[in-house]
């Protein structure tokens, strides 16, 4: 079992006490009754489509070129509704940094959210006794994603630490995970690639979500949605490091009658990859981002700068 993530009195100080309120904020959204906190969370993204314009900016040309077929009215819808989505992703940030799992993961409330399809997919690359890498691009549920994979197996997630050392503190503390079998597991950072290696390597499962822009070295030039983009190979290199299988995952918000629900849909994990080329590879997987994005393109995140544009 881990230890949890390492508090630093200097956290208390004057200079963290924005980030505090802003805490204060989420855990008193965690107290609402369930379609009350998407109905908040609607309402925070209205105000951050109003207010923020710089991010709405990047929104908006994002989506024109990844939609180039669409009118300038439904571009403009379109990134109203992403706003709503992402101000609903900090309705799902409370549910999984003080939802009801913390203290029952066995059988928490979030059990009843979420339908699993090609569960069969995670299951027959889990019995092959080999690392298995799991996909998940930037979708506004995101937070959610890591929890309901909570339910179906044990896993490790890689992230990107925050520059701000309380966010990092406070990311890693509400993203740690009680499994049923009593462990909790910790984040792991995406610079640590000798523990990324060993997780694999040793037949474990481990989440990875590389479809953001990638400036370091060994970056790529490779399309998406018709246009190139700054892209991290390290998926194929991964693989052929750790020969593990890597499976792909998408999470889905619905809207119900019953309230907002969730979809998880596990493809199969992918034949010959690595194909020993890095950019068909990331290409390949772009291709299968972008089918899944077209199927919500409202939920991607859009106010990423994922086209490395100068606004």
């Amino acid at each position: 079992m881990t230890t949890d993530p390492t508090f630093d009195k200097r956290f208390l100080t004057p200079k963290y006490w924005g980030i505090w309120l802003g805490m204060g904020c989420l855990k008193l959204l965690s107290w609402l009754p369930y379609s009350a906190k998407f109905f908040t969370g609607q309402l925070i993204g209205r105000l951050m489509y109003r207010f923020a314009g710089k991010r709405r900016k990047i929104a908006e040309k994002n989506l024109e070129i990844a939609f180039p077929e669409t009118t300038d009215v439904e571009r403009q819808q379109l990134c109203k509704q992403h706003f709503e989505s992402l101000g609903m992703s900090f309705a799902e940030m409370a549910l999984v940094w003080y939802g009801d799992h913390k203290s029952n993961h066995a059988n928490a409330f979030e059990r009843s959210l979420v339908e699993f399809t090609g569960r069969e997919h995670l299951e027959a690359a889990l019995s092959k006794d080999k690392g298995v890498l799991l996909l998940s691009p930037h979708f506004t549920t995101l937070e959610l994603t890591g929890l309901f994979l909570s339910f179906l197996t044990h896993y490790h997630a890689v992230y990107r630490p925050h520059n701000n050392p309380l966010m990092d503190y406070l990311i890693a503390k509400g993203r740690s995970i009680q499994f049923d079998n009593g462990e909790t597991v910790e984040p792991v950072a995406n610079s640590n690639t000798r523990k990324m290696l060993k997780i694999l390597k040793s037949g474990e499962a481990m989440t990875l979500l590389p479809d953001q822009k990638y400036r370091a070295k060994g970056t790529v030039q490779v399309p998406l949605f018709g246009k190139n983009c700054p892209s991290n190979p390290a998926t194929s290199k991964i693989a052929k490091l750790t020969q593990c299988l890597v499976v792909p995952l998408f999470t889905r918000r619905i809207q119900t009658d019953q309230g907002v629900r969730y979809q998880v849909e596990f493809l199969p994990a992918l034949e010959n990859f690595p194909s020993g080329d890095d950019i068909a590879d990331t290409a390949r997987l772009h291709r299968l981002y972008e089918t899944a994005i077209r199927m919500t393109p409202e939920q991607y995140l859009w106010v990423h700068n994922r086209w490395d544009l100068k606004l």
